[in-house]
């Protein structure tokens, strides 16, 4: 029997626009890898299969990837991606346990395209985009603990303006590293260790793979969501709230599932584009 005085308990208020943000962003991720798996895996073999509509979806996806909606569309939801997760730091109870479970997930992926790169060549994945997210978020735990350790007063000012000078120096890095940059860490890298390092921090042609997001410029983009994450966002709470309703499900219901639709939505989308490609040619483009 419930005791008089028990408070009831009060449904925990979950920020909506957040996950319609990072849904957004993984719907467009998802659409990205699958124009890029139809034009590039499957687009020569649909091509020349002598089905016109098999032809035609591949010869749109190659144009797709080609043009400049494509690059706008890339830039945009690749920021949104990267901002929406700094953002989330702030709501997060643990953010090295979090980077560690994506760390895992990007090993995972390094390993599964390890292997599919000898039945289909260009598949491997060195330093994606859960490798960048994760190492984000372990880097920011870090400052989170040394801001801490440090700030023992407990002001709440202090981390955001920490993160905001790391964000600020960072975009800098990221705006000068053509000129100085890249050459000064790959002097580093050949000279002292002999150890190609340059493409961890900047874009670096060795590095290059099915997938590829070094810490620059991405580190930035989620720093920046640190600081709008702990200045707006430090009461844990919606700040559109009246908007709230059915009408985002499209987007919410995703976004609260991003890690697992990223890396299971590679292998559906894979699996399907093999059984079409199959139940209408007969054959498959590469051998298994």
């Amino acid at each position: 029997m419930r005791r008089k005085d028990a408070q009831p308990k009060i449904k925990k208020q979950r920020a909506w626009e957040i996950d319609f943000l990072r849904g957004f962003a993984i719907i467009m991720v998802v659409w990205d890898h699958t124009l890029f798996d139809l034009g590039y895996i499957f687009g020569d073999y649909w091509m020349s299969s002598g089905y016109a509509g098999l032809a035609g979806a591949a010869k749109f996806a190659q144009t797709y990837f080609r043009s400049d909606l494509r690059n706008f569309w890339w830039q945009f939801f690749v920021f949104v991606f990267f901002f929406v997760a700094g953002i989330c730091t702030v709501f997060s109870r643990n953010n090295f346990s979090r980077g560690l479970k994506v760390a895992l997930a990007a090993a995972l992926i390094s390993g599964v395209t390890y292997v599919l790169e000898f039945y289909v060549p260009g598949s491997f994945i060195l330093f994606g985009v859960l490798h960048c997210l994760a190492s984000c978020m372990l880097i920011f735990s870090l400052i989170e603990f040394m801001v801490k350790l440090c700030n023992r007063k407990n002001k709440k000012w202090v981390l955001p303006v920490v993160c905001l000078c790391i964000t600020i120096a960072a975009f800098v890095l990221d705006r000068i590293y053509n000129v100085t940059l890249s050459q000064v860490v790959r002097d580093y890298a050949s000279n002292s260790y002999d150890s190609p390092i340059a493409g961890l921090f900047v874009f670096e042609d060795s590095w290059w793979s099915a997938d590829y997001f070094p810490l620059l410029p991405f580190f930035w983009f989620f720093m920046l969501g640190s600081v709008i994450g702990n200045v707006f966002y430090s009461k844990k709470k919606s700040l559109l709230p009246k908007l709230d309703g059915k009408w985002h499900y499209f987007f919410t219901v995703p976004g609260k599932y991003t890690l697992a639709i990223y890396i299971f939505s590679q292998v559906i989308v894979l699996a399907l584009l093999l059984l079409v490609t199959y139940i209408v040619t007969g054959g498959i483009p590469f051998e298994l």
